[in-house]
């Protein structure tokens, strides 16, 4: 497991190569038992093969006459390949190892010829497997004589290496086969759950997953299918409470706007009363905008234009003073998001970063790289602290000079964040107190 956590595998990839390591290693166990289990009839067969072979030299050289022995040990060797030799006292010989099989070849050779049987690997050097036999006396080189056959008879396996390479690549391919099809079996519902859950963090439409198959997958799957559905049941409930608590709360302030004007008051506190209707309806507006941006429409339009309408948008303030280098770019998104997104953005500067005496200096900067859009606005206002700038993209967040200058709800960047995210791109802050501040928008030209 050590292994899988150090190269960050896939699922797949794990379960795949855990069952191919078991398969591998069931068939190799297999194999050495199989061979293992076939030993035993094999050494039975061989001690008897030996047996009929020595019985068989024995009666040839028994009934042969004495002057044409020679003759008869030499047509053995040539024709039958079976080495026919008087064994002498001086003999050196090399006794067999102490093996399974060969213990049990051994055992059933004696059996068959005599307890006194004498079996060996080598005698005087040359290889094979000897057996000795009598034909009648007990003197040696006289009536006592070593069969020799080749040492090829004690193979316990199968003699034919192209044969045996070729079912165990059959079984190599099968394994493989076989684990990439039970893998796939098992991490494809998987898979498909994790791309559906993406889907829906993305906001995307959600198409139900099957409820069928396994009974623990079958009930992942339901559960998510409920999920989902409670979810957008929730966000749709959300959605009207807050569209209609937006359209219940203008028509009063409406109200309140007018019986202000109307009335008979100070100029200071007409101003004050009307500089507070507008906030909250500026709040309202915000707010509606933040639940507007869960559902983008795409279509293909000039991000380049949209900037420069916003631009122009914001320099109708004469105190406003703004340096562009705008490259020539379209995007695939949402328009009126996208449009709401940088005016958030230009709005934002021009509450919190004015200098002290009003002025608003911005720099805006759009440039294009490897199929990316990257929107920059910087502003030389007091900025905020470095520990504070993850914090303001997140809704009803704002930092120490915002809470010190104008007031607003919080919803600016939250917004500028989600429609970013929603395209595909991300945002990116750069402050530090008495600094100014940047905002990057990095944005894909294409929605993948």
């Amino acid at each position: 497991m050590r292994f899988f956590r150090l190269f960050n595998i896939s699922l797949f990839w794990r379960t795949f190569t855990v069952l191919l390591l078991l398969l591998i290693a069931s068939f190799a166990l297999w194999s050495q038992g199989f061979a293992l289990w076939q030993q035993y009839p094999r050494a039975q067969a061989l001690a008897g093969q030996l047996i009929t072979a020595v019985n068989v030299t024995r009666s040839a050289l028994v009934y042969a006459q004495p002057t044409q022995r020679d003759a008869l040990l030499a047509t053995l060797n040539k024709d039958e390949r079976v080495g026919v030799f008087l064994r002498e006292a001086t003999d050196e010989t090399h006794a067999l190892e102490s093996t399974r099989f060969l213990d049990w070849l051994a055992s059933g050779v004696r059996e068959g010829l005599g307890s006194d049987t004498e079996l060996a690997l080598k005698v005087n050097g040359e290889a094979g497997l000897w057996v000795s036999f009598n034909i009648g006396g007990k003197e040696l080189g006289v009536d006592s004589y070593w069969l020799r056959l080749e040492s090829a008879r004690l193979e316990t396996r199968a003699s034919n290496p192209t044969r045996w390479w070729i079912w165990m690549s059959l079984a190599i391919v099968v394994a493989l086969l076989g684990a990439a099809w039970i893998t796939r079996r098992l991490t494809q519902p998987l898979s498909e759950l994790a791309q559906r859950m993406r889907a829906v963090a993305e906001l995307k439409p959600h198409r139900p997953l099957p409820e069928v198959g396994a009974r623990e997958i079958a009930l992942v799957n339901s559960g998510m299918n409920r999920m989902v559905q409670a979810l957008a049941a929730q966000e749709t409930e959300r959605n009207f409470m807050l569209a209609s608590l937006s359209h219940d709360l203008r028509t009063p302030l409406a109200r309140l706007r007018l019986e202000a004007e109307m009335a008979q008051l100070p100029p200071l506190t007409l101003t004050a009363m009307v500089g507070d209707i507008e906030q909250i309806d500026a709040q309202l507006t915000q707010l509606t905008d933040f639940v507007a941006s869960h559902h983008p429409h795409f279509a293909l339009f000039s991000f380049t234009q949209l900037i420069e309408n916003q631009i122009n948008r914001l320099c109708r303030d004469a105190r406003v003073h703004v340096t562009k280098r705008l490259a020539v770019c379209d995007i695939n998104g949402d328009e009126r998001l996208l449009a709401r997104a940088v005016g958030n953005v230009l709005e934002n500067a021009a509450r919190y970063g004015r200098s002290p005496n009003g002025d608003l200096s911005l720099s805006v900067q759009l440039t294009l790289e490897n199929e990316q859009a990257q929107l920059v606005i910087l502003d030389e206002g007091q900025g905020v602290a470095e520990q504070q700038l993850s914090k303001l993209l997140l809704p009803f967040t704002r930092g120490d000079a915002a809470r010190s200058g104008a007031q607003g709800s919080g919803l600016g960047l939250a917004i500028v964040a989600r429609v970013v995210e929603q395209h595909g791109g991300k945002v990116t802050l750069r402050s530090a107190v008495g600094a100014g501040f940047a905002l990057s928008m990095d944005l894909p030209l294409r929605l993948k």
